[in-house]
């Protein structure tokens, strides 16, 4: 208990905390005992079922009526026993702590003071017909998060209420024990964050609902824009604020919309897991949870192998990023081209190119805005020539050729859109199929009349002669169905292979972009790189995997999830343009809470520099952009440690809590650098650590040390991109695999420089350190990355 607070108080808190407990009580006893009663009622209606009919063999109606009343019966028993069951539940795991808010609220022009206790659900008591606690979603709860003592107001579907707030409570209750109680001021009291922050990391995210900030709560509550999108820095808790704006959606409208109406798009699987109890946690069902990656996966089916962020992470992690590649390779083509002719051979100039520099700059360029008008600028051109198709027939025969095709397409159907112009070709193709078919059929059937061998009746031949064309005809049903005829690959490799041209004519018909056109010659190397890689390994780059869907869907229509009413992205500033594209197009009647962290952009391809470039992305509906500045995850010293890092990024601001100084250690030999880490981690037991991760720049470097641990720390786990589900305990991981989750200790293995020793390492060097709650160490060998504080 606060220390100022009265014994008067104190009395008056833990006499309401028994009234609670014991209303809960009633009530767990009362909906045991209606759950039982609709189960034994629900035994006895199966049982007894047909006994209850009645059977007219001379009125077949009233027995149907009969049988639709006794199933109609069933079903209302068994629809009350799960609502009992389903409160039941929700008692149960919320009786430990039924509370954890009081304010007191006086409306204008209203001599009665309200008591408001606040808790994750709301609670009446029937016999005394009171409210004991409103659930933190109802419109006056927000009074709680949004005001300290004095004059309030807060919205309600029938206008604004204006009063006055006399006071303002928290409780920290656990297991039906008053533990604290805490007067405060318009923040969430700082004496409670310190003591919630100050805890071991859990398994999964919590969701602190009593914790909730002012501007988190501005965040949950806003349901006025289209597109919300939050630049949150590390440990702001823009993710757990995101959960609760989908549990408070769907709390407020839960007539209108259902959690399997929802979907989050998360970087990984493990992250999933992570937040997976977040919901189950505010009462409510799981939303739908994916990866873009898995869309991807799903969309694309094609000849090539999909290669995925990660991989694309560790090709390009070890060489010069961004600009710079640019930059360099564009001096290398102008250097190879120095003495070659106009005409020369472009394949040839690429062999003497420098491939590095050229994979560099393809991953940058290929999730720029100017490369999506590059490919806009393509497709449009495909109205009028340069599609692709493939011919549909037998292995011995050709039925649909592509010349027929192209005929359809470009003259037969010039005057429809290019979507609308392919599926007009796609019901040409299906009529034409289904009429060789009946011919094949008829050709078939006299070929067997004429051959002795074949005896039976004029059906039987028919039958026959169906069954063997059957199997050709569902073949190519099935590619013109899902537009099969036509060569999106090869459309694909066309397009890189005249990527100069492109360029040059995008050039012409100029519009805004973000200034990353490289001219026709570095265009024209990074376009037939492409198009040797794609014929030589078969391997889409991730790069590439985007664009190359935003052809097909832009050609063929995009498919739409119509049903989906609101949408999270969670990592945004990983997301490039034409994923944003497919994702406006893929969920039209959706609303987005997109959120992000521009300090912990670390990937290459990833051209969305900021908010506001998001925000342009979907100008054509209401957003809105909100900051969350103040980072509660790390200690004090640990957040200022890892913005000092990051001096031109985007602000964050530390929370009042103190820990120790991150620690550097400096090392000489790769054995020195093992035992280091070791002894770390023994410290880290010894100081009861309930988790600690190691991280490593790369997956190889990981792997290699997760091996040289395991000996002598049996319980340690690898995290690697196949990594389905988090537990306490330690791990070892590379850095991108870091992002999102958080540990009591961290240790950064290699903070050297020569892993962290380029530019573009920065924000990835300032993403690993703030996974770190209470202790950071760093290692580095022979010389500490140049990226990291001075002192």
């Amino acid at each position: 208990m606060s220390n100022d607070m009265l014994e008067s108080d104190r009395i008056q808190e833990l006499s309401k905390l028994r009234y609670v407990l014991d209303v809960i009580e009633r009530h767990i006893d009362q909906l045991q005992q209606t759950s039982e009663e609709q189960q034994n009622e629900i035994v006895e209606m199966k049982r007894n079922f047909w006994d209850q009919v009645t059977l007219d063999q001379d009125d077949m109606f009233e027995s149907y009526v009969s049988v639709m009343q006794q199933t109609q019966d069933l079903a209302n028993h068994e629809r009350v026993q799960a609502h009992a069951g389903k409160l039941l539940q929700k008692l149960n795991q919320h009786k430990g702590s039924p509370y954890f808010g009081r304010i007191q609220f006086r409306e204008d022009g209203d001599d009665e003071t309200l008591d408001i206790y606040i808790g994750l659900m709301s609670l009446t008591d029937d016999q005394a017909d009171a409210h004991l606690v409103y659930d933190w979603r109802t419109p006056i709860a927000s009074l709680f998060y949004d005001y300290a003592a004095g004059p309030v107001q807060y919205r309600t579907p029938v206008g604004l209420i204006t009063g006055e707030m006399p006071m303002k409570r928290q409780f920290v209750i656990r297991r039906g024990r008053l533990e604290a109680v805490f007067d405060t001021g318009i923040q969430i009291g700082d004496d409670m964050l310190q003591e919630m922050l100050a805890k071991s990391s859990d398994t999964k995210m919590r969701s602190i609902v009593s914790t909730i900030q002012r501007e988190q709560n501005a965040i949950i509550r806003d349901d006025s824009h289209d597109v919300l999108i939050v630049q949150g820095a590390a440990g702001s808790g823009k993710t757990s604020a995101a959960m609760q704006r989908i549990a408070y959606l769907l709390y407020k409208y839960r007539n209108s919309i259902r959690s399997e109406q929802v979907v989050l798009f998360s970087p990984n699987d493990l992250f999933n897991d992570y937040v997976s109890n977040i919901l189950p946690e505010l009462g409510e069902a799981n939303m739908s949870q994916t990866t873009f990656q898995n869309y991807l996966e799903h969309r694309l089916h094609t000849r090539w192998q999909l290669e995925d962020l990660y991989d694309q992470a560790e090709r390009l992690m070890r060489k010069p990023t961004g600009e710079e590649a640019i930059g360099t390779a564009a001096q290398s083509v102008q250097t190879s081209t120095k003495q070659t002719d106009e005409t020369a051979d472009v394949n040839e100039t690429a062999e003497d190119s420098d491939s590095t520099l050229l994979e560099l700059a393809s991953a940058r360029w290929k999730a720029s805005f100017d490369f999506m008008q590059v490919m806009d600028c393509y497709i449009d051109h495909l109205t009028q020539e340069g599609m692709q198709f493939v011919a549909l027939g037998t292995p011995k025969r050709t039925i649909v050729t592509q010349e027929m095709m192209a005929e359809q397409f470009y003259v037969v159907l010039a005057d429809w859109s290019l979507t609308g112009r392919l599926h007009k070709l796609q019901e040409w193709v299906k009529q034409y199929v289904n009429s060789w078919a009946k011919a094949e059929e008829k050709r078939v059937y006299n070929k067997l009349l004429q051959k002795n061998q074949y005896l039976g009746t004029e059906q039987e031949l028919r039958d026959i002669s169906r069954k063997q064309v059957r199997k050709w005809v569902q073949r190519m049903r099935r590619q013109t169905r899902v537009f099969g005829f036509v060569d999106w690959e090869g459309m694909y490799v066309s397009c890189m292979q005249q990527l100069g041209h492109w360029v040059a004519e995008v050039e012409h018909t100029r519009v805004v972009g973000d200034n990353s056109l490289p001219d026709t010659k570095l265009a024209t190397q990074i376009g037939h790189y492409t198009a040797k890689r794609l014929s030589e390994y078969g391997i889409l780059p991730f790069e590439d995997t985007s664009p190359f869907l935003y052809l097909i869907e832009r050609t063929q229509g995009f498919h739409t999830f119509n049903h989906i009413r609101h949408v999270v992205i969670d990592e945004a500033q990983d997301y490039s343009p034409f994923q944003y594209e497919l994702l406006n197009r893929l969920f039209p009647r959706s609303r987005f809470t997109i959120l992000g962290d521009w300090n912990q952009a670390i990937y290459e391809a990833n051209r969305v520099n900021s908010v506001e470039m998001v925000q342009q992305m979907f100008k054509e509906r209401k957003t809105d952009i909100v900051r969350l500045a103040k980072s509660y995850r790390s200690t004090r010293n640990i957040t200022e440690y890892a913005q000092r890092i990051i001096p031109d990024g985007e602000p964050a601001q530390a929370f009042n809590r103190s820990g120790s100084a991150p620690r550097l250690y400096l090392v000489e030999t790769e054995e020195e650098r093992l035992a280091a880490a070791v002894r770390l981690l023994r410290e880290l037991e010894r100081a009861g650590a309930g988790s600690a991760a190691l991280i490593t720049k790369d997956e190889s470097t990981s792997a290699y040390l997760y091996e040289l641990l395991r000996e002598q720390f049996p319980d340690i786990r690898q995290v690697t991109k196949f990594t389905r589900q988090f537990a306490a305990g330690y791990w070892v991981m590379p850095s991108y695999l870091a992002k999102g989750l958080e540990f009591d200790g961290v240790i950064i293995y290699d903070a050297d420089q020569t892993s962290y020793g380029k530019e573009s390492d920065r924000k990835l060097l300032y993403t690993v350190c703030t996974r770190a709650l209470h202790e950071l160490s760093l290692i580095a060998l022979k010389e500490p990355s140049k990226l990291l504080p001075s002192s």
